[in-house]
């Protein structure tokens, strides 16, 4: 556990004037360095602060961050989620990581897993300073649940209206009265009713793990989402190297789909690998050597240290 300490607080300013708020598990000086996005919703803590000091740990310093509204960084209303934004403050992470002087600038890759597998990659299809991309259980598209769309964007529009009217933002609970976990999103729609039934075990798990965690949404952030396709900029990530890793069992974007997008695009060094056994509810249990192993591997081919 000593080594999971071993980081030092940082804060970066955003192109529109917001502090992000996290920690840097420190690399060699001139090494290279690694941008870690996090989990839908959630604070650092929550599973990718072990995936930062694991870089941390190898030779790669890594940056984890609070996203905008979440955790310890700055953001209003909270837990107001924007995943263009989100990619956008990926560009913000390289800028800091250049001004603090510390890493090599020509050595800066980005990671995300699921939802920020495509903030990971739009970054990467618009900041050519970012010099490697790994992906792992690809989402590239995000639609709200057929059955729950019409309400929630009028919802939404409604919202709007009452905040330019003084009234506070709208929030959409995680789980309702009974317990039972608000499947609004179609990926979420597409678990196995076993996983499905997890959910609300996963929630409470979250917020003993960080404290910062908050169990609700606002009806923007949906909004934003139901707009939001980042596959339709997978194209322009080349000719910046990509890895793509894809749970063999994933229940919620078919594998053979995610290997077409791997296929799509024309990075000149890319790698694709099947995560064997495994799915998108329990990839995260993996052994961090086993998940990591294979992408400092990358990283190291593509990024020459």
């Amino acid at each position: 556990m000593a080594a999971e300490q071993e980081h030092k607080d940082i804060e970066f300013k955003t192109f529109d004037g917001l502090t992000l708020r996290g920690w840097m598990y420190m690399g060699p000086k001139g090494g290279p360095a690694v941008i870690v996005n996090g989990a839908f919703m959630c604070p650092k803590e929550i599973f990718v602060t072990s995936i930062a000091a694991w870089f941390g740990r190898h030779g790669v310093t890594a940056l984890v961050y609070d996203a905008r509204s979440l955790g310890t960084s700055d953001g209003m209303p909270r837990s107001d989620l924007d995943p263009q934004k989100n990619a956008e403050d990926n560009s913000d992470a390289v800028t800091f990581l250049l001004q603090e002087g510390w890493v090599d600038p020509n050595r800066i890759a980005v990671w995300g897993f699921f939802y920020s597998s495509g903030i990971a990659l739009e970054a990467a299809a618009f900041d050519k300073r970012i010099k490697a991309v790994i992906a792992q259980g690809l989402m590239p598209e995000w639609y709200l649940d057929p059955a729950d769309q019409e309400q929630l964007v009028a919802r939404a529009v409604a919202d709007r209206a009452n905040q330019l009217r003084g009234n506070p933002p709208e929030y959409v609970p995680l789980l309702n009265e009974k317990g039972e976990h608000f499947l609004l999103f179609k990926y979420l729609a597409n678990m196995t009713p076993e996983h499905q039934a997890h959910l609300p075990n996963w929630v409470h798990g979250a917020r003993k793990t960080a404290p910062t965690f908050r169990d609700s949404l606002t009806i923007q952030s949906f909004y934003r989402h139901a707009k939001w396709q980042p596959i339709h900029l997978f194209a322009s990530v080349c000719p910046t190297p990509v890895m793509i890793l894809t749970p063999e069992n994933d229940e919620v974007v078919p594998p053979d789909y995610q290997k077409s997008i791997f296929d799509s695009l024309q990075s000149p060094h890319k790698k694709f690998q099947i995560v064997k056994n495994r799915g998108h509810a329990d990839l995260l249990s993996i052994d961090l050597d086993e998940l990591l192993d294979g992408q400092l591997a990358f990283l190291k081919e593509v990024l020459d240290f």
